[in-house]
């Protein structure tokens, strides 16, 4: 573990942080440097619950964290094993955010699973498509705003309606609470990446 790194991206150093990156893949396994990363993630989670980091601070986040997970891809694709699970995900339509999303993907990836991103602005019958093409055992619907509820809603019970095998909806976003989920017809639900990679996990290993 480094202390330096987490420090660095906690305090949104994104240059310090790119730099450290580069330098402890000379000497490290980017398995543990990734781990560090995640970590400091959980740390600025925690951060914006309590009101004293911002949406811009998750913004910057994000983006550091984006850049550093490119720098180590070609060392993660060296990786091999089996598919953990499948999943679909994308930000529902009307919403152009795809910061949470992002992030995520590279999670899970990042822990073998095989990730369609359909990316932003995507209608149900778009999800309902790829679904059925890509037959997934988890759906992801992310949006930021709170008028995001709404497609998602749709696009779930329009799944629901026409795709018959078993499925589960996983909606992401930082309005996200149990009422957002209960309301937009849901299994889980969560307002950050960290956790969201938690419940996925959970919910392949009870599949």
């Amino acid at each position: 573990m480094s202390e330096e790194l987490i420090n660095a991206m906690v305090e949104l150093e994104d240059d310090i942080v790119l730099e450290l990156v580069h330098k402890q893949l000379k000497s490290r396994d980017p398995i543990s440097i990734f781990e560090d990363l995640k970590s400091a993630l959980i740390k600025i989670g925690d951060l914006f619950e309590s009101e004293e980091y911002f949406l811009s601070d998750l913004i910057i986040a994000a983006d550091t964290f984006k850049e550093a997970s490119n720098i180590m891809e070609p060392y993660f694709s060296k990786k091999t094993g089996e598919i953990k699970g499948k999943v679909l995900i994308g930000t529902v339509e009307g919403d152009m955010h795809d910061i949470g999303k992002n992030i995520i993907i590279t999670l899970l990836r990042s822990e073998g699973f095989e990730v369609n991103d359909l990316g932003i602005d995507i209608s149900p019958e778009k999800f309902l498509k790829e679904v059925k093409k890509f037959k997934p055992h988890i759906v992801g619907l992310s949006g930021l705003l709170t008028s995001s509820l709404e497609p998602m809603k749709k696009t779930i019970q329009l799944i629901k309606d026409e795709y018959k095998s078993k499925l589960m909806f996983i909606v992401g976003g930082v309005a996200v609470n149990e009422e957002w989920i209960k309301d937009s017809g849901a299994d889980f639900g969560t307002n950050n990446a960290i956790s969201g990679l938690k419940i996925i996990n959970d919910i392949i290993k009870n599949i």
